[in-house]
């Protein structure tokens, strides 16, 4: 979004489309780019086309519109680039969330009593550069006492490796199209949650980020949504910035423990084996404050391994990586040995956080 920083005299040609002097009228402009929103939405394009930011109520009155199906797709692209340009504030994700979470299907309201449960959300846009361990992860995890849901969906880029939706799909695993289920036996890899039956508004942004190519605010918060009333959330964040936003962000969605992997393999949860991970931790107390911790963990001094290089793939084939998980869970190794102290790594890793989380709660 060239307006933000200031256009340039080439771009100035656009004016002809438009009306001389447009882009010195920010209200002029999101009417020129945007006829057919609503008023208020003209509005707040404007406000954000001035570099303002919004409030939490204003921000779900902007989310309201974005996650609806009527007309103005201008304004939700104009909308969605800023907020990404300029990047979000708190307030913005927490009103974009909460109407976010109303969009959300009735059959996901009511959840059956039973085992905590844990949420596991990967980037939608997936690897290019490994295999994915996450459905192992899952399982590790429910073997520690908990449900496990992991939130997958199509792919809207602008990376377009296999994501877990893709892994999960291999697997025939189980997905989860009412809560009531919950209360049926664990699954070999926990259950999954299609974007699509889940939220048609946030279904229906696939193909208008694809246009937009960036990844907007909802890459992020398209993660943290709570269908299942979980208690606790496994993200990741491959660039640092990006980390302590994520764990605002779980806070404000009111998660009672939060992980968020920083410095893993870029797209997905699972740990390198070279250098070490940083793992930022949230828990809230009684008094609903929260308290946060950053762990590090290094694969090669915990594993005792030696390990003398990363594996780095091009293009992974999605049929191998569902061959290594199904190996894998049936024998204990996979025979590829990268592979299975990655899986040793991040399940140690990840179980090392939800101890510091659970010990919290304890004290």
């Amino acid at each position: 979004m060239r307006i933000i920083p200031g256009i340039t005299e080439e771009e100035k040609i656009l004016e002809e489309i438009f009306e001389a002097g447009v882009f010195k009228d920010s209200q002029k402009l999101a009417e020129a780019v945007a006829p057919d929103a609503p008023r208020f939405v003209q509005e707040i394009c404007a406000r954000l086309l001035r570099q303002e930011t919004l409030d939490q109520k204003t921000s779900r009155q902007l989310g309201n519109f974005l996650f609806s199906d009527s007309a103005g797709d201008a304004a939700r692209g104009m909308a969605a680039s800023i907020l990404r340009v300029r990047y979000e504030t708190a307030q913005e994700y927490a009103g974009l969330l909460e109407s976010l979470q109303e969009t959300i299907e009735g059959f996901f309201c009511e959840v059956p009593e039973g085992d905590p449960i844990v949420q596991i959300a990967e980037p939608f846009d997936g690897v290019d550069q490994s295999y994915m361990v996450t459905p192992l992860l899952a399982r590790h995890v429910q073997i520690l006492g908990y449900r496990v849901v992991s939130l997958v969906g199509r792919n809207s880029g602008p990376k377009f490796g296999n994501n877990l939706l893709d892994v999960a799909e291999g697997l025939q695993a189980q997905f989860l199209k009412r809560n009531v289920d919950l209360k049926c036996p664990k699954p070999d890899y926990g259950w999954y949650i299609h974007q699509k039956n889940l939220s048609r508004g946030m279904d229906r942004w696939v193909e208008l980020r694809l246009q937009i190519i960036k990844r907007p605010f909802l890459a992020t918060l398209e993660r943290f949504v709570n269908p299942v009333r979980a208690q606790m959330i496994i993200a990741s964040a491959f660039h640092p910035p990006y980390a302590e936003k994520m764990v605002t962000v779980g806070e404000g969605a009111g998660y009672s423990g939060i992980i968020i992997v920083r410095n893993g393999l870029e797209g997905t949860l699972a740990f390198p084996l070279l250098r070490s991970v940083k793992i930022l931790c949230s828990v809230r107390g009684r008094d609903g404050s929260y308290r946060r911790q950053e762990l590090e963990w290094n694969p090669r001094q915990s594993l005792g391994a030696r390990i003398e290089m990363e594996e780095k793939l091009t293009a992974p084939a999605l049929e191998k990586n569902v061959q290594l998980i199904k190996e894998y869970t049936a024998h204990g190794r996979s025979g590829h040995e990268p592979f299975d102290w990655r899986i040793k790594a991040t399940c140690e890793g990840i179980q090392q956080a939800m101890g510091w989380i659970n010990e919290q709660h304890v004290s």
